[in-house]
């Protein structure tokens, strides 16, 4: 939980009687006016009242765009102000913001998750007192026959010692064992051991898109440009600032910085400076409409056909003049469309939810196969979809890498965490995939399938041979053919039984996925 407080800011800025006041992000209530700047974290639910700020709000909805919060436009606690300076009114207390509505769901999503019965346990419980009783008759049936102590002594010790409850006590821990083991190696790492028994019923996938079918990392995925010169004047401009996609264009577009004169980064729309005495403008096409900048009809189009695809694009302007423009995406991961195809043809029903947008969510969907699809969702809507999905009798098994997916991995029946993710989501998490490939997803399956069949195996041959194993240590096998099973060799069969059940669960560390 620790990670999830870290979005907490300690302290705040409010204003009181026209001053600004340092106070603690906690004691901040319903109408109080919050400053925020460039590295503040969001105290609070509010609505910006004055100035205007950039916040990057993924670690909440999952979106990895940078937003622009203007006046009349609300800002989520726990994001994070990566430019600008703004007021906000706040719209609740600190303690009743989204932040603290998440962490809150997520330990009630936690306390009422059902708990799977360990069978073996139960019978592991009643066992000892059980055979103990067997051995007190069985004594006293050969005695009551006999009238023969030592004799009677015989079978009595010999049921003690061939029912010895290690095969049982073994079967479900040394599998389990041998499966986080295995597990490890594939690069899964598996926290909550009750996966292996509800994995079988599982037929409904739910992903997160962001950083889990996606890279959650921006690339440039085309662009135009009128010379190759030009590429030198975008890799200037994006290598003097830090967001996601300048970062990209640093990336793409490596080559010479140029000297810049009057550089500067205006927020939420983009970046102007002077570059060979040519006024340079490289940024939305908001911030080409308000410098009045010539858009020939090619760039219109560019933008118009990327933008429904759901890709961000940029342009870059020349002396008032548009002379390029660069379409970015964040990238799908290569094994995403395999990992979804395969999951498909096995018969499981698979979901996308996103806090991104629409044309954005839909893309990625079609690329991938993938027909059910929720889009500009909050952390609490992922939650209400898994709990809509469980109402309807499915056991689900969610996928994803954010805080903003916690509450809904917590309540999933399997809640799956990308190593690439934030630490509440791993904390939620019954498994985590270190590797951060999608393919660990099938091979998690698989090899909980395999664990749970050996486990049913080793409990299987605990119960045969002790069925078989107590009554030939009892003596029924001596009125037929005077067999009568002594203590070293019921210690030997008791030894096998437990060797048995071993040796099957190591099967698990050569089993082939």
């Amino acid at each position: 939980m620790k990670s999830l407080l870290n979005l907490k800011p300690q302290k705040s800025i409010i204003i009181v009687d026209g001053k600004e006041i340092e106070v603690d992000a906690d004691s901040i209530v319903e109408g109080d006016i919050v400053v925020l700047k460039k590295g503040d974290k969001v105290p609070v639910d509010g609505i910006v009242i004055e100035g205007s700020c950039e916040v990057n709000q993924s670690a909440i909805t999952g979106e990895y765009m940078p937003v622009l919060k203007e006046k009349g436009q609300n800002v989520i606690s726990g994001s994070l102000v990566q430019d600008g300076y703004c007021k906000i009114k706040a719209l609740r207390n600190a303690k009743s913001s989204v932040l603290n509505q998440i962490i809150k769901t997520i330990l009630e999503a936690q306390s009422k998750k059902p708990p799977i019965a360990k069978f073996a346990d139960k019978v592991v419980y009643y066992f000892v007192p059980t055979i103990i009783i067997i051995s007190i008759l069985t004594f006293d049936i050969w005695y009551f026959f006999t009238e023969n102590f030592q004799l009677s002594l015989i079978p009595s010790v010999s049921v003690l010692i061939i029912a010895c409850p290690c095969a049982l006590g073994l079967a479900t821990p040394i599998a389990v064992v041998s499966l986080i083991g295995r597990s490890a190696k594939e690069g899964i790492l598996i926290k909550n051991s009750d996966v292996v028994e509800i994995i079988n019923n599982v037929k409904t996938v739910v992903f997160d898109k962001t950083g889990t079918l996606t890279k959650g990392k921006l690339k440039v995925s085309s662009f135009i440009l009128e010379n190759e010169g030009l590429k030198d004047y975008l890799y200037t401009l994006a290598s003097k600032s830090n967001h996601p996609i300048s970062k990209a264009m640093v990336e793409k577009f490596e080559g010479s910085v140029l000297e810049v004169e009057n550089f500067e980064n205006i927020t939420g729309k983009g970046l102007r400076a002077v570059i060979n005495r040519e006024i340079v403008l490289n940024g939305s096409l908001r911030l080409m409409k308000e410098n009045n900048v010539e858009i020939p009809k090619k760039y219109i189009e560019f933008y118009e056909n990327e933008t429904k695809k759901g890709k961000v694009v940029v342009f870059l302007a020349v002396n008032s003049k548009v002379v390029g423009v660069v379409s970015i995406e964040d990238e799908i991961r290569e094994e995403a469309n395999e990992v979804i195809s395969k999951l498909k043809k096995e018969g499981y029903e698979i979901l996308m939810i996103t806090g991104d947008s629409k044309n954005t969510a839909l893309e990625v969907a079609k690329k991938l196969g993938i027909d059910n699809v929720y889009f500009e969702v909050f952390p609490e809507d992922k939650l209400k979809i898994v709990e809509n999905l469980q109402e309807e009798g499915k056991k689900v098994m969610f996928v994803g890498d954010g805080i903003n997916d916690a509450p809904a991995m917590a309540k999933a029946d399997v809640g799956l965490s990308m190593s690439s993710g934030a630490d509440i989501a791993k904390e939620t998490g019954d498994a985590v995939i270190l590797s951060n490939n999608l393919k660990s997803i099938l091979k998690f399956i698989k090899l909980s399938k395999e664990g749970n069949k050996i486990i049913k195996q080793n409990l299987f041959w605990a119960y045969f041979y002790n069925s078989i194993g107590i009554p030939v240590a009892a003596g029924i096998l001596y009125p037929i053919n005077g067999v009568l099973l002594k203590p070293v060799f019921a210690s030997i069969a008791m030894s096998f039984s437990s060797v048995s059940v071993v040796l099957n669960a190591l099967r698990l560390q050569v089993k082939r996925l």
